[in-house]
């Protein structure tokens, strides 16, 4: 049975630097020595950063193996100092008959435009253990069987375009007692996408004529196809394994007639394989004319798109929610990626999705949300985008448009703190050089003189004229420095960064984290801001990043501020992954980061 599993793990963001994943398509099985009729598991592992975007996973060719399940898909994201690496996995389940050696061809996968191919997988297949060897059925008995038992396997569409849903159907025809049955070996769906429609564990059972005999007919199996490519696609039999109840054949043994009279007779449990017919759909491409945008979607669908608030401030957060929904191939939707002002960050989409298989139709809906935080303020607008599909009942491509969002933003508590000459904390520092006049000599006393030397008599003479010269090359160069605010902002951004970080310290201390995580936010963003000579109006995270990598800062430093800039945001917004311990090592990774980028400038002067 076909399962979709998807598990996302989420590891908090370190200051230690990030590293790329290579994409990779292995092949693997789950243990070194199988037994003859022993289940075992072989799995097509994808790794990369971006794994949700594979498409068309084509299974190899399992040769003289039997599958029994599969293939089953498992899905592992990690985020680790903002790079997305993850793995996705095909599994199947599978067995050997006898043993030998077994090779199992490649499977294919397309990941980003490229087509990744895995090694072909040699398997060594021992003798099975008296335990694992199957009961073997008679020539007699398999042929009693086979006359009234067998599985027959329909589709309700012979003809479909590329992406509409045909359901293929199995059912188990008998005039035997069935006892029950297990899946042998599942059918390969090559050229489609499957789902798999839940059927109860006691199967009803009706009453149905073929060639002129009645049966006793049970759905086993009901799965939705939805084909990836056009042609003519081949869906493989279905092999079941059933368990037959028959009276025991009679022999010479004069106690085995004895038990043989119907007063006595006993039933006797045989297994034996049974597979369906294969059938073939005809797969009409879809229209060549296809809109701009157009990802595969078909069915028939509606989107909404929603902001929670339209009124905000500089600094808090804005979601926009996308939800598409419809009856279709929900689980291939690509859903639209909205465009947005450049002073607008947005973070990963966070992804869901739907299912329910109600009547044998496949539905759902398939929902991202963005989180969104403006930096500027003003009114800034949210474009309308859209989401194209090929609908099915009008025989033609269809678009739905978002609506065009108007943010108004007015302005935080921070705003202003990049461009400001001086803090208030220096004003007060040059307040302390300002002393009254005093009126009053005071008590006036006699001291004894001290000898002068040579030594100091020269001292004297030469000091005061070099003492001189430094004073007015200072002076100068104040002047120089409050004529260019520019200058002046990059000379005070280390300053001002470490007075935001002592509010930050405060407020951590009081038990504030919300103010707390903003306070750090403005103090690297802003320190940034000055440093690089980047206005408000255009800061981003990426630009920043980008300018601090071509003023040739150390990679780990630039890293270590990206890693700091994202934690302090997501934690202010998603407090349930904030702890005491990570609080102390942002503000500690901060002010490092921070002291990391004065070095690297400070060197170049």
């Amino acid at each position: 049975m076909k399962k979709k599993l998807i598990t996302f793990v989420l590891i908090v963001l370190a200051v230690t630097p990030g590293i790329a994943q290579d994409p990779a398509f292995v092949a693997s099985v789950d243990r070194s020595t199988v037994g003859a009729t022993e289940q075992f598991q072989v799995s097509f592992t994808l790794s990369g950063a971006d794994v949700n975007s594979a498409r068309n996973f084509k299974a190899p060719e399992f040769g003289q193996l039997v599958v029994l399940s599969g293939p089953s898909s498992s899905t592992n994201i990690q985020i680790v100092n903002g790079q997305i690496s993850g793995s996705l996995t095909y599994a199947y389940a599978v067995y050997a008959r006898t043993p030998g050696k077994y090779t199992i061809a490649s499977a294919t996968v397309e990941y980003r435009g490229a087509t990744l191919r895995t090694q072909p997988l040699r398997i060594e297949v021992t003798q099975a253990s008296p335990q694992q060897q199957q009961p073997t059925t008679a020539p007699q008995e398999a042929q009693e069987i086979g006359d009234n038992l067998f599985i027959h396997a329909t589709a309700d569409k012979q003809r479909v375009k590329q992406g509409e849903q045909v359901t293929i159907t199995y059912k188990l025809y008998t005039r035997v007692q069935v006892s029950g049955y297990d899946l042998s070996k599942a059918p390969v769906y090559q050229g489609f996408w499957a789902e798999e429609i839940e059927q109860p564990r006691q199967p009803a059972v009706a009453t149905e004529m073929h060639d002129g005999k009645q049966y006793r007919v049970a759905i086993i199996r009901k799965t939705a196809l939805f084909p990836t490519q056009s042609g003519k696609l081949t869906v493989a039999p279905l092999e079941v394994r059933c368990a037959v109840q028959l009276q025991r054949r009679r022999t010479n043994d004069p106690f085995d007639a004895f038990f043989n009279d119907p007063f006595f007779s006993r039933l006797q449990n045989v297994e034996q394989n049974f597979s369906s017919n294969a059938l073939t759909i005809t797969v009409d491409p879809l229209p060549g004319d296809a809109p701009e945008g157009f990802s595969g979607a078909v069915g028939r669908f509606i989107m909404t798109a929603t902001v929670d608030h339209n009124e905000v401030k500089t600094g808090d957060p804005v979601t926009l929610k996308i939800t598409v929904s419809g009856s279709g191939n929900v689980k291939l939707l690509t859903l639209p990626k909205p465009t947005l002002p450049a002073d607008v960050e947005a973070y990963e989409p966070k992804v869901s999705e739907e299912i329910t298989r109600d009547g044998g139709i496949i539905r759902g809906r398939k929902v991202a949300e963005y989180l969104l935080i403006p930096r500027n303020a003003g009114q800034r607008f949210i474009e309308p985008f859209t989401f194209t599909y090929y609908d099915l009942e009008r025989n033609r491509y269809a678009s739905l448009h978002s609506p065009r969002f108007e943010l108004t933003i007015t302005p935080g508590r921070d705003v202003g703190a990049g461009t400001s000459i001086a803090s208030k904390s220096d004003i007060r520092l040059l307040g302390d050089d300002i002393r009254f006049i005093k009126l009053s000599p005071g008590d006036l006393r006699e001291i004894d003189r001290l000898p002068l030397s040579g030594g100091m008599v020269l001292l004297g003479l030469v000091l005061p004229p070099f003492l001189f010269i430094g004073a007015f090359v200072y002076r100068k160069r104040v002047e120089k420095i409050s004529g260019n605010v520019r200058k002046l902002r990059f000379e005070k951004a280390g300053k001002e960064a470490t007075r935001r970080l002592k509010q930050a310290k405060k407020l951590l201390a009081q038990g504030n984290t919300e103010s707390y995580h903003a306070e750090v936010a403005r103090a690297l963003t802003g320190y940034l801001e000055d440093k690089l000579h980047i206005s408000k109006a255009s800061f981003t995270i990426d630009e920043a990043l980008n300018a601090l990598e071509r003023g040739s800062v150390p990679s780990e430093t630039v890293v270590g501020v990206k890693s700091c800039l994202e934690r302090a945001e997501y934690a202010r917004f998603a407090p349930s992954a904030d702890t005491k311990t990570s609080r102390q090592e942002l503000l500690e990774g901060t002010a490092q980061a921070i002291n990391a980028i004065e070095k690297s400038y400070s060197k170049r002067t």
